[in-house]
């Protein structure tokens, strides 16, 4: 054995005689409880010698034994009142006390013997036996406990016996004697066993603090990771939101020109930015979902119009891989109880993760109810399908099957992470039948519900020049990056709004001050030397009600809840143009007619 394995051994070791000496207190003094009805039988030993003629000694012999029992009994309350250590240190004085019980016990048999007939010894030394095995059971194992407690007793019993000879003394001196050694070997077992117990139970103590450590750094393998999310999507769509807004600048620019390789140049420089933001968005989606940020609204809605909007999205990118995208619906609604844009993000993610994987052949959604009244919708794919070692897998954030080459096009591999998370979310069951080179089917259920009254909700309204009293939007923007700033105000000046760009809040502050009155106050979360919420704060002491904006790239899950209850709405870096301009007038609309005629 190595030295590392002998002190891991003796420490091991220790640790049970630990154990095994706070059992053994705990039972003394549980058993320190009882003395006084114990003391009942001492009582009556007392009253059966008196009876038999012993006037005088069993008297003295109780009120020994009463003290020595009261001491016990006195000791046993204290001990369970000190911490854990004094306890154990405690040990030796409740062995003691057996001993010393012992000791006041055993006199009571000479004077049982001294009187004439066999008796009184008989009848005081069954009772003994009786209170000696009683007290076998509360040493907890303890030899030393119980041979102080016992073994003079019994002696002097035996011995007694013995000294009156003749059959019947010598056969009730060898039962006096064999019952001592049962009554030890069952002392000595129980001991045993106690050591057995003991380490089985420190086994279990630290194979448990083995699984709350790999727990506890498992939950902080995860927050690093959530908070890596957010540091790198962060300073990623810094410098790609200057670019989405200048792209989007462009293709205004190229739509009013009549140069087709402008108009190609900007359709390419879209695309990228789509499928980077896409990227980027998979990373947000993941840290709100790890930050239980995004609150599901669940009300009824019918699934078969949910299945006909996604087959509409997708359609045209099914039919770029030369795929068909399909439904399968039955003739009346289907009504559930869900989250429409949270399942509408479930269906798309499964529906891409269905077209990228399916080289030819068929997507198709459907959705049917079952028997207990539940509806199921399946995404089904003629795709490569999945091993069955990679099943569960799938699920992971990053895992990607046939995808070792990494391609971008493909994503980052978040898909289905972020499906088992919203589908839990809205407590969705989610299951999966594929078999590899026979496709994939994503099978849904969810709860049913009543049917709604509620209409489809009505188209989104087109970009508007004008706020909806008529005038032109006038907005103030506080950015301190200069390229944002300036891509930000050429961009809304391009839609022909009154555009004010300042790079932070004393700025904006002079800005109003000298008579500038914007509708809407657009800020970067990060700034120099204050937040985006600081200025907000400021402004809206100069102007109470100012609908506000917030552009960040901030990810941090800590952050979703103060930046949505501090603005109107929140925007997440890259944005692009178009989405930036109808969310100012979504937050100008409710608000731009009362402000200017008050």
């Amino acid at each position: 054995m190595t030295d590392a394995s002998a002190l891991a051994a003796a420490t091991r070791e220790a640790r049970i005689d630990r154990r095994i000496t706070e059992r053994r207190v705990a039972l003394m003094t549980q058993y320190s409880r009882r003395l006084p009805a114990v003391y009942v039988g001492y009582i009556v030993i007392a009253v059966v010698s008196v009876n038999r003629g012993l006037l005088v000694w069993p008297w003295v012999w109780l009120a020994c034994t009463g003290l020595v029992m009261l001491h016990r009994y006195t000791l046993g309350r204290k001990v369970e009142r000190m911490p854990v250590d004094e306890r154990i240190a405690a040990l030796g004085k409740l062995e003691f006390g057996f001993t010393l019980n012992g000791l006041t016990t055993a006199p009571i048999v000479p004077i049982a013997f001294s009187a004439p007939d066999n008796v009184t010894p008989l009848l005081v030394g069954i009772m003994l036996v009786a209170g000696c095995a009683v007290g076998a059971a509360s040493v907890a194992g303890s030899q030393r406990a119980f041979m102080g407690f016992c073994s003079l007793t019994f002696l002097l019993m035996a011995g007694g016996w013995f000294w009156r000879g003749e059959t019947l003394g010598i056969a009730l001196g060898i039962g006096i004697v064999t019952m001592y050694l049962v009554l030890f070997a069952s002392v000595r077992d129980h001991g045993r066993n106690l050591h057995e117990l003991m380490g089985l139970v420190d086994d279990n103590a630290q194979l448990s603090a083995s699984v709350e450590l790999e727990r506890d750094r498992a939950e902080a393998a995860s927050s690093a990771k959530t908070r890596f999310f957010a540091a790198a999507s962060h300073d990623l769509r810094q410098p790609l939101h200057a670019l989405s807004i200048n792209a989007t600048t462009l293709d205004i620019l190229a739509q009013r020109g009549t140069d087709g390789l402008l108009r190609d140049v900007s359709r390419g420089i879209g695309s990228a930015l789509r499928q980077s933001s896409a990227l980027l968005d998979g990373l947000l989606d993941i840290s709100r979902l790890d930050a239980h940020a995004i609150r599901a609204n669940f009300a009824s809605h019918d699934v078969a119009l949910l299945l006909r909007s996604a087959r509409d999205e997708y359609a045209a990118l099914a039919a770029q891989q030369g795929l068909a995208l399909s439904l399968q619906l039955p003739l009346g609604p289907l009504w559930v109880q869900t989250d429409s844009d949270q399942f509408m993000r479930i269906l798309g993610n499964l529906v891409n993760n269905a077209i990228k994987f399916t080289p030819r052949g068929s997507v198709t959604l459907s959705a049917a109810p079952d028997a207990q009244g539940h509806v199921w919708v399946r995404v089904a794919d003629t795709g490569v399908g999945i091993a069955s070692d990679q099943r569960d897998r799938v699920f992971e954030e990053f895992y990607q099957v046939g995808n070792t080459s990494r391609d971008r096009s493909q994503g980052l591999g978040l898909g289905l992470a972020i499906v088992r998370r919203t589908a839990a979310l809205l407590h969705i069951d989610v299951t999966l039948t594929t078999e590899p080179g026979q496709g994939t089917t994503f099978a849904l259920r969810l709860a049913p519900a009543p049917p709604s009254d509620v209409g489809p909700a009505a188209p989104e309204p087109a970009l508007l020049a004008q706020a909806p009293d008529g005038h032109r939007l006038t907005v103030l923007l506080v950015d301190d990056e200069a390229e944002v700033l300036s891509a930000l105000c050429t961009y809304l000046d391009q839609l022909g709004w009154s555009v004010k760009g300042v790079a932070g809040g004393d700025e904006a502050m002079a800005a109003l001050q000298g008579g500038f009155v914007p509708d809407v106050l657009v800020v970067d979360y990060r700034l120099r030397d204050e937040t985006g919420l600081d200025v907000i704060q400021r402004i809206r002491a100069h102007s109470p009600g100012l609908p506000a904006v917030i552009v960040t790239g901030e990810t941090a899950p800590s952050r979703f809840g103060e930046l949505s209850g501090a603005a109107d709405r929140v925007l997440h870096k890259p944005v692009a143009g178009a989405l930036l301009a109808r969310t100012l007038q979504q937050a100008v609309a409710p608000t731009s007619t009362t402000r200017r005629h008050s």
